[in-house]
């Protein structure tokens, strides 16, 4: 069914409330609600604006002004996902609108989640609310992609990142000068690396590999971008890194993927062996710790193995206009051929400062 123009407004303005939320609410997804009167005037709206707390249903309906009270009956709302019909840390969103009893609500996609799906879309038809699914539902879908990958495959959604030169380098420098507490080599400029930061911002958790976290000491927050750090991973299948290592004297939560013979009692322990298959290693880290969204950011043979391994879902890579024309030291990864442009509505390549940036998706999203 084709949509109102008027539908595809109300439910954008949704959209660009539910993105608010970007930092705070995973893994619940991201939802914006919008209230609109018979005449066509918003009176209401929200978001769910943190993990565990209200609703967008909840939060729209809550700011309503007393004066536009008498109006709900005759509104319309806009929800960009199925309200929910079962109680979870918050009661079931259908019963605010049995109560309301709208004149219609539009619903920008079904939630993937088993429970819900399609059972709260039933539960407002039966009441003899007026409802519709599907406007803007490619672009919601898109926002929610992490959301819909975790309830659809019960595994984290992978996001592949590095700096290259333009010849090609992650890091120039000879195997000699890549030394425990060597530091990083800077491929990129300050523009960028903000721009990097806001990306670490938009994933639940942030993986580096025992190399990386030898020789670089990275910090791995977003303090040149608004938002939260991200829960820092450290893929260490050989036991490689102390936990005197600086990383985890800083960061107490830190998940610690490490070999089977590793005896340390932690909870944030997560042995595993590669024989498992990094399928496995995805499913672990959403089931096991709840990590909806991982930013893998290296080094270059942890990028090799999620690439080789088949096991990613994005990649956004930065590629400097400087040549270094070095002789020895870390290639990037080659974009696999696996991987698409994102859909036309997402940004798919840009620019900071010196530096040009580009986005894949895996040809197996949907």
């Amino acid at each position: 069914m084709k949509q109102p123009i008027s539908d595809k407004l109300f439910m954008e303005r949704a959209l660009l409330l539910a993105e608010r939320g970007q930092n705070e609410v995973a893994p619940n997804p991201l939802v914006g609600c919008v209230i609109v009167s018979k005449h066509g005037e918003i009176i209401g709206k929200g978001w769910h604006k943190r993990y565990g707390g209200a609703h967008a249903e909840v939060e729209a309906f809550d700011s309503v002004k007393d004066v536009h009270c008498t109006e709900l009956s005759e509104s319309t709302w806009y929800v960009t996902l199925e309200p929910c019909n079962h109680a979870g840390k918050t009661p079931p969103c259908t019963d605010l609108l049995l109560r309301v009893k709208p004149r219609r609500v539009v619903i920008g996609c079904l939630d993937p989640n088993p429970i819900v799906q399609g059972g709260g879309v039933e539960t407002l038809k039966k009441a003899g609310i007026t409802t519709e699914v599907g406007c803007l539902e490619e672009r919601l879908k898109w926002q929610n992609r992490r959301f819909f990958w975790n309830s659809n495959h019960r595994s984290s959604w992978i996001v592949l990142k590095w700096a290259e030169s333009q010849d090609g380098w992650l890091d120039p420098r000879p195997k000699s000068k890549r030394i425990p507490g060597a530091g990083s080599f800077a491929i990129t400029g300050g523009e960028a690396r903000a721009l990097t930061h806001a990306w670490r911002a938009q994933e639940q958790a942030i993986l580096i590999g025992a190399n990386t976290a030898l020789v670089d000491h990275p910090k791995l927050t977003v303090r040149d971008a608004n938002g939260k750090s991200p829960q820092i991973i450290l893929f260490d299948p050989s036991s490689k890194v102390s936990h005197n290592h600086p990383l985890f004297q800083n960061n107490p939560s830190l998940i610690h993927i490490c070999g089977k013979q590793n005896q340390l009692n932690s909870a944030n322990l997560c042995q595993w062996d590669i024989s498992e298959g990094f399928d496995k290693l995805s499913e672990r880290l959403f089931v096991d710790f709840n990590i909806s969204s991982v930013l893998v950011e290296g080094g270059a043979q942890v990028l090799e193995l999620f690439i080789r391994h088949n096991r990613w879902n994005e990649i956004k890579f930065w590629q400097s206009s400087d040549t270094l024309e070095a002789k020895e030291g870390l290639r990037a990864p080659v974009v696999p051929a696996s991987s698409i442009s994102p859909p036309e509505f997402v940004e798919r390549q840009g620019q900071a400062g010196k530096d040009h940036w580009q986005h894949w998706i895996h040809s197996s999203f949907s």
